[in-house]
């Protein structure tokens, strides 16, 4: 089994434990909103991954660590002994399934949406 299809499945099971927890009990209604949402949250985590691997919080990291290391008197002199660089060294990291998580979510979110839709206007 490869990944999206383990995803996919673990992602369907807990669609089915969801509307418990939220609703306290369990109809085809709720079981198309944990669907829903769990496509949301698999959209989330897929665009938190592409956040990752653009390196968008290595700014905010690297300007925190420069204010700090100006602010620290004690630091700054030990840095200066021992003749270090304040330049910390950048870590690549990549996710390699990351596309499946969109996929699934897509494939989740428009499917309770289209499925939602049809039940909605035929009652």
């Amino acid at each position: 089994m490869n990944f999206r299809n383990t995803l996919l499945s673990i992602s369907l099971g807990s669609s089915f434990i969801l509307p418990f927890f939220l609703y306290k009990e369990w109809s085809f209604a709720t079981w198309f909103d944990a669907v829903f949402l769990i496509g949301l949250l698999l959209i989330m985590a897929y665009f938190a991954m592409v956040l990752i691997e653009g390196q968008f919080f290595t700014a905010f990291i690297k300007s925190t660590q420069n204010f700090f290391a100006k602010i620290n008197k004690k630091d700054g002199l030990i840095r200066e002994s021992e003749k270090r660089t304040s330049d910390s060294v950048d870590y690549r990291k990549e996710f390699p399934n990351r596309k499946s998580f969109l996929q699934v979510g897509l494939f989740f979110c428009i499917g309770s949406l289209l499925i939602s839709s049809i039940l909605y206007y035929l009652n």
